[in-house]
C-alpha cells in the first residue's frame, strides 16, 4: 500500500489531524510527511482547515479530508444476490441500489445489465462523473485480480475466463479493478473503521469466504486467492467437494448445506413457502429459526457451530483480537451466528489466555464488500499517483 494511502486512512479515521501526529502514528519522517500532504493536498483530497496549540509554541497546522472531492463506485455479486454503492472519501454511502445476482445469464448480459444500473446510479446520485475514479467489482474467486478475470466455471462454464473487467469498464468508461468478495468485506470495514487495525472476516452469502487485514493491510497470499475458510476441512472422511478436499466448511455448514438439511425434513419447506433461490431459500429457513421453528432452529445452530469451528483454525492460524461477520446471509442472522461463534471462540481459541477474541457485526452486513470494492479503487487511484514508500527520500 502506498504512502498516500496510509496517510489518507488516518486522516480519515482521525478526521482532524495535525502532520506531527501523522509522523508519530506512521513512523515516517516529517520530511516524508510534508511530502504526502502536499501531494494528497494537490490532489484536492485534503486541505487545512485551521491550526491546534503546540508545546513549541508553534501553532501546528491541522488537515482534514474534503470527503466530496471524488468518489468510487462499488459492486458486490454473485449467483444470487448484487448490490452497487456510490461511496465518497470519508467511506460513507452517498447512494445505493440493489440489483439481482448473476443467476444463470451469459457473463455478458450481466454486465451489460449492471453498467446500466451504475449509470442510473450515478446519475441519481448527483455525483459529477468526472469526479468518478472507477468501479472496484467484488465477487467469489478464484480470480486473477490482475487480468480481471475469474478463474472458475461457477456458476457457469461461460463465466471462466470472461474479461469481467475489461468488458465494464467498456460499458462503462470507468476504470475497473476487481477483487476477492471476502477481502473486500475488510476494505469495506476498514473504510467505515480503524484504518490500521488487525481483523478477520468471516464472509457468507452464497457461499462461504474470508479475508484477513494485518496492520491496515489486506492479506492476499501468493494470488490474492489466500483464507479460503469455505474450504477448510471440518470432516476429513465427508463429501467430495468441487475444490477436490473432502468434508469442507462451505458443503458441511453453509447455506447450500442448510438448504439441503431443510429438505430432508418432511414438510419444513412446505411449511415455509416457496423460495426464488437457495439463499432465500436459507433466508426463509434463518426467520423460521428466529421465530420459534424447532426443526428450523436445529439446522441453523448446527451451521452455526460448523462456521465457528472454521473461525477458530482461522484465529488461530493469524492471531487475530476481533472477527467481522459479513454478507447476505448474515443480514437476519447475523446477531444468532455472532452468539454461537463468540461461545466456541471463548473456549477453543489457541491464545484465549492470553487475548480476548471479539465477534461483531459488520457496519454495513450486506453492502460490506461493495463498499470494500469501492475503497480498493481509491487506494488503486492513490498507489497511481506516487509518493511510494520507496520514494520516501526524493
Amino acid at each position: 500500500m502506498s504512502t498516500l494511502a496510509v496517510v489518507l486512512d488516518l486522516i480519515r479515521e482521525r478526521t482532524t489531524v495535525s502532520r506531527v501526529e501523522l509522523a508519530e502514528a506512521t513512523g515516517l519522517t516529517q520530511a516524508t510527511m510534508t511530502h504526502a500532504v502536499r501531494r494528497l493536498m494537490a490532489l484536492g483530497l485534503v486541505h487545512e482547515v485551521g491550526t491546534a496549540r503546540s508545546t513549541r509554541g508553534t501553532p501546528r497546522r491541522l488537515l482534514e479530508l474534503q470527503p466530496d472531492a471524488r468518489h468510487m463506485v462499488g459492486v458486490q455479486f454473485d449467483r444470487y444476490t448484487a448490490v452497487g454503492v456510490v461511496v465518497d472519501l470519508a467511506g460513507r454511502v452517498v447512494a445505493q441500489t440493489a440489483m439481482p445476482g448473476s443467476g444463470d445469464r451469459d457473463p455478458g448480459a450481466v454486465l451489460l445489465d449492471y453498467a446500466a444500473r451504475i449509470e442510473a446510479l450515478l446519475e441519481d446520485s448527483g455525483v459529477p462523473r468526472d469526479g468518478v475514479l472507477g468501479i472496484g467489482l467484488a465477487t467469489h474467486g478464484p480470480q486473477d485480480r490482475e487480468a480481471g478475470v475469474l478463474l472458475t466455471e461457477y456458476p457457469a462454464p461461460a463465466w471462466r475466463g470472461y474479461p469481467l473487467a475489461a468488458e465494464l469498464a467498456a460499458a462503462t468508461g470507468l476504470p475497473v479493478r476487481i477483487e476477492n468478495d471476502a477481502t473486500a468485506a475488510g476494505l469495506g470495514v476498514q473504510a467505515q473503521g480503524s484504518a490500521s487495525s488487525s481483523f478477520a472476516v468471516v464472509y457468507m452469502s452464497g457461499g462461504i469466504g474470508s479475508g484477513v487485514i494485518l496492520d491496515g493491510f489486506p492479506y492476499r497470499g501468493v494470488t490474492s486467492n489466500g483464507v479460503e475458510l469455505g474450504h477448510i476441512s471440518v470432516d476429513a472422511f465427508g463429501e467430495h467437494c468441487g475444490c477436490g478436499n473432502r468434508g469442507c466448511l462451505e458443503i458441511v455448514g453453509g447455506p447450500n448445506a442448510v438448504v439441503r438439511n431443510a429438505e430432508a425434513r418432511p414438510g419444513l419447506l412446505e411449511r415455509l413457502g416457496l423460495a426464488a433461490d437457495q439463499l432465500d431459500a436459507f433466508m426463509l429457513i434463518g426467520r423460521a429459526a428466529l421465530a420459534g421453528d424447532p426443526d428450523a432452529a436445529e439446522i441453523i445452530a448446527a451451521s452455526a457451530q460448523v462456521l465457528a469451528v472454521g473461525t477458530v483454525s482461522l484465529v488461530n492460524m493469524f492471531d487475530v483480537g476481533r472477527v467481522v461477520l459479513a454478507g447476505r446471509a448474515f443480514a437476519d442472522l447475523g446477531t444468532l451466528y455472532r452468539d454461537a461463534i463468540q461461545e466456541v471462540l471463548d473456549r477453543s481459541v489457541f491464545m484465549r489466555q492470553v487475548h480476548s477474541v471479539r465477534v461483531e457485526l459488520a457496519p454495513d452486513v450486506s453492502q460490506a464488500p461493495a463498499i470494500g470494492g469501492a475503497a480498493m479503487v481509491l487506494r488503486n487511484y492513490l498507489e497511481s499517483s506516487g509518493l511510494r514508500e520507496r520514494d520516501a527520500a526524493s
